[in-house]
């Protein structure tokens, strides 16, 4: 289908055109799925951030997609039957671990296969512990007036719709359909109704840009289908500024996206895993995260628009180290580090398929060639 070639050839250059001058700026940060689950407990991971701190927590605006529910009337973890698909429930140590009273990540898109994993109560748990701390979340909704409002907040004079979708629940049946930002993306032709709805909607509340999170695809597959990147762009001719996917549990490349209207767009098809582990997927343990400035300003000819900039990507490395007593050493490395010192708790087979990980994944499929600038690696 030419889609290898395409990424490849991605030119994700932002920067600013001549004559351009800045009124207001706003920094963001984002990464993948938090399914804080297995050895990722409040137990094992106090040096989870160490390595990304700066990178990741420092930003105005920081979001993940919390891909689980946080319940404490369900049994923690992953829990599976034998043929069914798995169900996940966060602790609410965890939660914190994220949150870090504020300090942390403040926006949770909560819209994923795994939100209804447990029922309405459920839900509106999960929510109820976000709202409680305080937190930014779309895409799980109490009622039906929660799901015909949209998110926009403001950032330094800037404002940002965060809009949030999931292409399935996993088969669980809902009769209250509000409660799920529930969007078919991965039919081949999806009605995207809803969502040009929410857009008309936070264009008219004033958002500067309007940021969506739509969790689609197919999982550990490194590229995204055809028909998923027709639909990003629908989405961006339609008004959405920038996609931050996730759900394959593996990276997938980014890509800039020139509208009709002369809008350059940003879209990221996959952010992959983060606070999560699949151990049996080599592609997983190498993710990215994104930091970008949103800024408000005018052009030469004195339009006045909302741009991003200084777009960055950083490499990271999944780490789950088992000690020799049972417990584990959860991390977050920036991939230069790990590659510069392997031996940070790697196994032999890790180690090993370091060289492929950084020529066939990172080099080959999620940095394009003309892109080297954007990678701090």
């Amino acid at each position: 289908a030419g889609i290898e070639a395409y990424f490849a050839g991605q030119e994700l250059d932002f920067s600013l055109p001549d004559g351009w001058k800045t009124e207001t700026s706003t920094s963001v940060s984002a990464a993948g799925d938090l399914m804080a689950v297995d050895c990722l407990t409040e137990q094992f991971t106090s040096h989870l951030f160490d390595g990304i701190r700066e990178f990741y927590l420092s930003s105005d605006l920081t979001c993940a997609n919390l891909e689980s529910i946080v319940w404490d009337k369900a049994p923690l973890g992953r829990n599976q039957v034998y043929g069914k698909a798995a169900k996940m429930n966060t602790s609410e140590g965890m939660l914190n671990r994220f949150w870090q009273d504020g300090a942390g990540i403040n926006y949770f898109s909560t819209a994923n296969n795994h939100c209804y994993d447990y029922g309405e109560e459920a839900l509106f748990a999960t929510l109820d512990n976000l709202d409680r701390r305080g937190a930014l979340h779309s895409g799980t909704n109490r009622s039906q007036e929660e799901q015909d409002s949209v998110l926009v907040i403001e950032r330094n004079g800037i404002r940002i719709a965060l809009l949030a979708y999931t292409c399935d629940t996993n088969g669980n049946a809902y009769e209250k359909k509000y409660m799920v930002n529930e969007v078919r993306f991965n039919d081949e032709t999806p009605d995207l109704s809803f969502v040009e709805r929410q857009v008309q909607k936070a264009t008219k509340q004033g958002a500067d840009v309007i940021v969506a999170f739509p969790h689609w695809g197919w999982e550990f597959e490194m590229y995204p289908h055809r028909s998923v990147m027709e639909t990003a762009h629908r989405m961006m001719e339609m008004g959405v500024d920038i996609i931050l996917g996730s759900h394959p549990h593996v990276a997938q490349p980014m890509e800039r996206y020139c509208c009709a209207d002369g809008r350059q767009c940003f879209a990221v098809y996959s952010l992959g895993d983060f606070v999560s582990w699949h151990p049996l997927s080599r592609n997983s343990k190498l993710t990215y995260v994104l930091r970008f400035d949103l800024v408000k300003g005018t052009d030469a000819d004195g339009t006045r628009v909302t741009r991003l900039t200084n777009l960055k990507a950083l490499p990271i490395y999944i780490l789950c180290r088992e000690e020799q007593d049972g417990a584990y050493d959860c991390r977050l490395l920036p991939f230069c580090d790990v590659m510069n010192h392997p031996e940070a708790g790697l196994t032999g087979e890790e180690y090993a398929d370091l060289p492929r990980l950084e020529q066939k994944v990172l080099r080959g499929i999620l940095m394009p060639r003309k892109s080297a600038p954007v990678w701090k690696y």
